[in-house]
């Protein structure tokens, strides 16, 4: 397999091609300090299971309120910009329910990389991102949840349809939006997909 090139994490959080690598292994370094999300902050926003329902820019129907006027990122941007420094770290202090979104993202677009390193074009890669946001999932109080430890079970049918809901909506949005790094010009873009088998907190969805 290529190696995998290690850069500033401030060239993997601005997406690009790296320019200038600093090491050259068959494995990136693990000793990496992550990325918390700024939406810790926000104030009023509802909490589903323990995680923040916080505002997405997105086309797509679900219970996540819409962005304020002007509003130009939101958590899946965050997730995604950070993406590949967050998933080299192996421990990961939750400051906020934010986080617990962002956490889970992760692990979802590890998940998507794994999918698209099996295609070979944007479009086949656009019809697995949908059917991969709408297969069969867990939710918080599922046994095989991969983040039971920092949410906690629906305290009701209601919530946990709510839940389910809301993480289809992102894990739909975010296959949509990680097409463009992943498929940069219809071809698979290897400074992603390197990233493919590295395991954020040793978890897996």
């Amino acid at each position: 397999e290529a190696a995998c090139t290690r850069v500033s994490f401030a060239a993997y959080c601005a997406g690009g091609t790296p320019e200038v690598p600093l090491l050259q292994s068959n494995s990136c370094s693990a000793s990496a300090m992550p990325y918390h999300s700024k939406y810790n902050q926000a104030e009023g926003a509802p909490l589903l299971c323990g995680m923040a329902l916080l505002p997405i820019q997105t086309s797509i129907r679900g219970p996540a309120p819409a962005p304020n006027p002007g509003q130009t990122d939101d958590i899946i941007q965050e997730s995604i910009d950070f993406f590949r420094a967050n998933v080299l770290v192996r421990e990961f202090d939750v400051e906020g329910p934010a986080d617990k979104v962002l956490m889970y993202l992760t692990l979802y677009i590890s998940k998507c990389l794994a999918k698209c390193a099996t295609i070979s074009s944007r479009q086949e890669a656009s019809r697995a991102m949908y059917q991969l946001a709408v297969e069969n999932f867990t939710i918080p109080g599922d046994r095989s949840f991969p983040l039971g430890p920092y949410v906690s079970a629906p305290e009701s049918r209601n919530e946990g349809e709510t839940i389910r809901q809301y993480f289809r909506q992102l894990r739909e949005e975010t296959g949509t939006r990680l097409l463009d790094r992943v498929f940069k010009d219809n071809q698979p873009n290897k400074w992603w997909l390197c990233f493919r088998k590295r395991k954020f907190m040793n978890k897996t969805l």
